[in-house]
């Protein structure tokens, strides 16, 4: 049985050979092999980007966050000197408040962010636009703080994008924020550069 099998199998092999030596349809055969080589990783590839933008969409995550507690449209704008390494003023900062809310929900770094019991998130959102004709690099945070109830205590915004980089002549939109008691209601927003004299803007959110 098992010589059998052996010498069948070897003329088997003989055959195979015989058939590729002297085939005319050899070439015909090697090109058929290499377009469906060709074909078969062409479709992988295909199968594969298009299996990484469906991943793209559905790593794309869309928080749906509560609306506002309170909001305040403002539309308050303020003016700062940009200067150069050497204190020369080049040019002037627009700073412009457009509104403040009182959030439940934000979104802080692509992830959903939710206040503890009793507390608030204080956003104030900015338009800045820089008049210079080079990129600029500023801290917002470092034009506002918070003061509630009349306090001693001056806060300063830990909800930030800092440093906020605006190319030239050119608007930029960002936002500052901080957690207060969700039952604040006497805020105070004072704007102004650190060492100069600042201008106090009273909220009353609704």
């Amino acid at each position: 049985m098992n010589i059998f099998q052996q010498s069948d199998y070897g003329s088997v092999i003989r055959k195979i050979k015989r058939f590729f030596k002297s085939s005319p349809y050899l070439p015909l055969i090697i090109v058929v092999l290499l377009v469906a080589v060709v074909a078969f990783f062409a479709i992988k590839s295909i199968v594969t980007k298009s299996s990484g933008v469906t991943q793209s969409v559905q790593g794309d995550k869309r928080f749906d966050i509560s609306k506002p507690l309170r909001q305040e449209s403002l539309n308050r704008e303020f003016t700062f000197p940009l200067k150069d390494q050497n204190g020369k003023e080049v040019s002037k900062l627009l700073y412009n408040i457009q509104s403040v809310e009182l959030r439940k929900e934000i979104v802080v770094k692509g992830q959903k962010a939710t206040a503890l019991d009793g507390r608030a998130f204080l956003i104030v959102n900015l338009k800045i636009t820089n008049n210079y004709d080079k990129t600029i690099q500023i801290n917002a945070r470092d034009y506002l703080r918070v003061i509630i109830d009349n306090a001693t205590e001056k806060l300063a915004p830990d909800i930030h994008n800092d440093p906020v980089e605006v190319q030239a002549i050119s608007t930029k939109y960002t936002r500052l924020g901080l957690a207060i008691n969700e039952t604040d209601k006497n805020i105070v927003l004072q704007v102004g550069e650190i060492s100069e004299k600042k201008d106090s803007l009273k909220l009353n959110l609704k």
